[in-house]
């Protein structure tokens, strides 16, 4: 039976008025928030039956204003990094504002993920849908364009869908993900070491000093061939280079063969809890929370670790224009930009 809800959750240091709005049936409970998206906190029951907070967030706003590694966020105007913040859209150089090492990181300063979202609920027979709509206006950041954003978080069942739309009025570049940290442990009991978690790529990107990828290798032979599934712990006492350049853990794109029924799988054999990812992008970004010691206190008042959660980023091509440009796509009034990705939430229950 599916169930909506909406309340008021706090108020910006501009005074913006933030909404939480709940989508739950027996399956989930997810909360997302107007403020950037952002997936606050998904409820589900273990392999016992019991209900726990399996995504890393925090209980107030003042945490996500000051705090937050873009916990359960909409990223955008592009997910990822671009080298220098320089953007080339038919000969002519943008330079986007810079926040990383000199380069762009997920389209500062203009953070999605801190933009107050114009939000519709509704239901809809077994579905709950939660509509998230914004308009970016031309060289927002420094990219080009204005852009109309429509956003859908759907509940279903033990389903839930992020479809991304975005209508620009001349040609520009986009990439969008959401940057939910998942671990299914519940309620933050343990770091994500013994999920196992299940890949199908046969290449990523190597990246250097400053995470840009700088090369595309095949994961055979590496820590990172993820495709018979292996346990986080395994890649963080690695040795291997690309694991020691991130802080010992993934922040690393990997080209999505999309052979199989799903792209990816995580398991915590535990709890009994899984999730299942599709999705039609070409890359996927995990990212393992290798700095998250430097947040603080999370949700439930427990003090944020390394390793406290995993991200799967679907997008395109990290700095696509810039590192691959022949397969880097250009947006417009008659090329509008879509995503969509599903995560399937499974307990196997005893």
């Amino acid at each position: 039976m599916i169930s909506t809800d909406v309340k008021t959750w706090g108020v910006t240091k501009k005074g913006e008025q933030v909404y939480c709005y709940t989508l739950k049936n027996e399956f989930l409970e997810v909360n997302v928030l107007n403020y950037g998206g952002v997936i606050q906190k998904i409820m589900m029951p273990d392999k016992n039956g019991k209900w726990e907070n399996i995504v890393l967030g925090f209980d107030d706003i003042k945490g996500y204003e000051e705090r937050s590694p873009h916990f359960g966020a909409i990223v955008g105007r592009t997910a990822g990094r671009i080298k220098k913040g320089e953007l080339t859209i038919n000969g002519t150089l943008y330079k986007l504002e810079v926040n990383n090492c000199g380069n762009n990181l997920h389209g500062y300063p203009e953070f999605y993920g801190q933009k107050i979202w114009d939000c519709s609920l509704k239901e809809e027979g077994e579905k709950a849908i939660l509509t998230l709509k914004r308009t970016s206006p031309h060289l927002e950041a420094g990219y080009p364009g204005k852009i109309e954003f429509e956003i859908k978080y759907i509940l279903e069942k033990n389903t839930l869908t992020l479809e991304y739309e975005g209508i620009p009025d001349r040609d520009t570049y986009m990439s969008l993900t959401n940057h939910t940290y998942f671990n299914l442990s519940g309620d933050y009991k343990k770091d994500i070491g013994n999920q196992k978690i299940t890949l199908f790529s046969d290449e990523y990107l190597e990246v250097d000093e400053e995470t840009l990828p700088v090369k595309i290798s095949k994961t055979d032979g590496t820590v990172f061939d993820l495709r018979n599934g292996r346990y986080f712990d395994e890649v963080f006492k690695s040795d291997e280079s690309q694991v020691k350049i991130v802080n010992q853990g993934i922040d690393h794109p990997f080209v999505l063969s999309h052979k199989e029924k799903f792209d990816a799988l995580c398991v915590d054999e535990e709890s009994g809890r899984a999730v299942e990812m599709t999705t039609d992008q070409p890359a996927v970004v995990i990212y393992t929370g290798n700095w998250l010691d430097e947040v603080g206190t999370i949700s439930g008042n427990v003090i944020c670790k390394n390793h406290f959660g995993f991200c799967l980023e679907t997008q395109d091509y990290p700095d696509v224009l810039n590192f691959i440009p022949e397969k880097g796509k250009i947006y417009n009034s008659n090329e509008k930009y879509n995503q969509k990705t599903t995560f399937i939430f499974k307990s196997f229950v005893k």
